[in-house]
């Protein structure tokens, strides 16, 4: 598999933004349908509308394509924690906020077949575990640690490797149900499931978190 190829800056008219964004939602239906690699840029185009050139244009390839598909769909998350303002909520309030959205995406059927895809599909082509990672938790995992840093920053939290901190607070809120929902095992939680769990996840990494400042 080769690296996406260099892409512009994305689109700034209503039109270009639609065209985008229709590329987008057919490569995740064929992608879900078919497998990735069973699907061509060509199968994508001629479902989604448009032209070749503006699919490389916009994304340089099928895999600057599949990792953008990851990256919108943990845009929100991504915000939660990007958003101006966030750093003067309180830490529960922010945590609290991540979680609820986290636990709602992951537990979505579409983003659970992607994950599928991706871990049926990178025992043949490795480079898209490490797409799917970087545009999807590894994005999200790095705004956390940014995030943490910058309360660490401000001495309001004790000084700590931020990156494996937040490894552990989203380890927390996944736990055994994000298996379970891979699984097909048992039906999605209910939000007001996720939602006591994740405050009980906030609490509990609160409490460990802050106790090392003492020490």
């Amino acid at each position: 598999m080769s690296s996406p190829a260099p892409k512009d800056s994305p689109p700034t008219t209503e039109r270009g933004r639609q065209r985008r964004d229709a590329l987008l939602d057919a490569a995740q239906r064929l992608f879900l349908e078919h497998g990735y690699g069973q699907v061509s840029v060509n199968d994508i185009v001629a479902q989604a509308g448009g032209s070749l050139s503006t699919l490389y244009r916009h994304f340089g390839n099928k895999e600057g394509l599949f990792q953008a598909m990851i990256e919108r769909r943990s845009h929100h998350i991504y915000d939660t924690l990007t958003a101006e303002g966030v750093d003067e909520l309180p830490i529960e309030a922010a945590l609290q906020r991540l979680g609820i959205d986290l636990l709602i995406k992951v537990m979505d059927e579409e983003t659970l077949g992607i994950y599928r895809e991706v871990v049926a599909e990178s025992p043949r082509q490795p480079p898209l575990a490490r797409l799917f990672f970087d545009g999807g938790p590894g994005r999200v995992r790095r705004a956390l640690a940014d995030y943490f840093e910058r309360r660490m920053q401000r001495q309001l939290m004790p000084a700590c490797d931020a990156v494996e901190l937040a490894g552990i607070f989203l380890g927390m809120l996944l736990g055994e149900w994000h298996l379970i929902r891979v699984l097909q095992l048992e039906s999605p939680p209910s939000r007001a499931a996720m939602e006591k769990r994740v405050t009980r996840c906030v609490d509990l990494f609160l409490r460990g978190a802050m106790a090392a400042r003492a020490e």
